[in-house]
């Protein structure tokens, strides 16, 4: 039954509602006649074999299952109106355009208006005639119009639950970056330092074995912070915290001068209380400072950190290395990253043989 419902394009379920009333409605017009002639098996047949395709082809189907209502009768089949309301529930609930449902619609009263009228009952029956066509189709219609909904809050659910995950994903890789870039401050930072002092160190074993212990013990204790500053870095992402004690500037620049960086730091203003922005700017430095050490060895750095009031200004500037400007890597991006994620702006040039940042950050 399955495949020939299928061929005939219609559902299972309906093929078998429409047998199920043709061979009610068959045999109420063989016992109780309801037209002389034959002519209420042809009615039984015209208004319930197109229940088969209310689903399918609800305009149509209900359109022709009401074309046999203005022949005259001398009765009703029992179950005919039950035939009306699913005919036309369908049709409100799946018909479309709504300009075809409202015709067939307004037709079906039409017809059942002259078929009463026609029939044995009392023209004022043509009323109900009305109400069992109307009634339908608009409960059709909110159903329809629930059915929409439904599927636009599903779908809406389901963008959701998108960018939900876009979001989930988004938050995993911007806190991989935050990871990469702390442990980048520091360890590009104290490793710079520690391969300074290993040159001075290697320069010293070569000349004046002597003279090697100094730099050979500031890579041990440089090595030993490093260590201590990684195990802090990973504390305060643990917690999502920032560092509870941040450098000062002058140490920074002081521990670089001892690594053979040599640099001036001129601080002016009163720095920030928002703990974001002075981490932003320690690290801003720092990464200046190791820049110049990797990329321009022996140029002098000259750092500003202005703390305006609506503002602070951080400007480094050193002597370009023979090869112009650095090949970008992640400690510009590192310093360009922090600067718009606060509200700034980054910016640099090699011209003129010499290497400057410019960051500026809202207080």
């Amino acid at each position: 039954m399955t495949t020939v419902a299928a061929r005939l394009g219609v559902t299972r379920l309906d093929a078998a509602l429409a047998v199920g009333f043709v061979a009610a409605g068959l045999v109420q017009a063989s016992v109780w006649p309801i037209a002389g002639h034959g002519l209420g098996h042809v009615y039984v047949l015209g208004t319930t074999t197109p229940l088969a395709w209310r689903r399918t082809r609800p305009v149509v189907s209900s359109l022709v299952s009401t074309l046999p209502w203005v022949l005259p009768l001398d009765g009703f089949p029992v179950l005919g109106f039950v035939v009306v309301i699913l005919q036309f529930f369908a049709l409100g609930s799946r018909g479309a355009p709504r300009a075809a449902v409202a015709g067939v619609a307004a037709w079906g009263v039409v017809a059942g208006a002259v078929g009463t009228v026609l029939g044995p009952e009392a023209p004022v029956a043509a009323i109900g005639a009305a109400l069992v066509v109307v009634a339908p189709v608009l409960a059709g219609q909110l159903v329809a119009h629930e059915r929409r909904q439904n599927a636009e809050l599903a779908r809406l659910a389901r963008r959701l639950e998108e960018e939900r995950r876009r979001a989930e994903d988004s938050a995993v890789e911007s806190e991989r970056a935050r990871i990469a870039q702390e442990l980048h401050d520091v360890v590009g930072h104290e490793v710079t330092l520690i391969a300074v002092q290993a040159e001075a160190a290697s320069a010293a074993l070569r000349l004046a074995p002597e003279r090697a212990a100094e730099p050979v013990e500031a890579i041990r204790v440089t090595a030993h912070r490093t260590l201590s500053e990684i195990r802090d870095v990973l504390d305060v992402l643990s917690s999502g915290g920032e560092a509870s004690a941040e450098e000062e500037l002058e140490e920074l620049a002081r521990r670089a001068r001892a690594a053979g960086i040599a640099n001036t730091l001129t601080v002016v203003g009163t720095p920030s209380e928002h703990a974001q922005t002075r981490l932003a700017v320690n690290r801003i430095v720092r990464e200046c400072l190791t820049n110049a050490g990797r990329h321009a060895p022996g140029a002098s750095v000259a750092l500003e950190v202005d703390w305006q009031d609506r503002q602070v200004v951080v400007t480094s500037g050193n002597a370009a290395a023979s090869r112009g400007l650095p090949r970008p890597g992640r400690g510009l991006a590192g310093m360009r990253h922090r600067a718009e994620l606060l509200g700034g702006t980054f910016d640099v040039s090699a011209r003129d043989g010499r290497f400057d940042v410019r960051v500026v950050l809202p207080r």
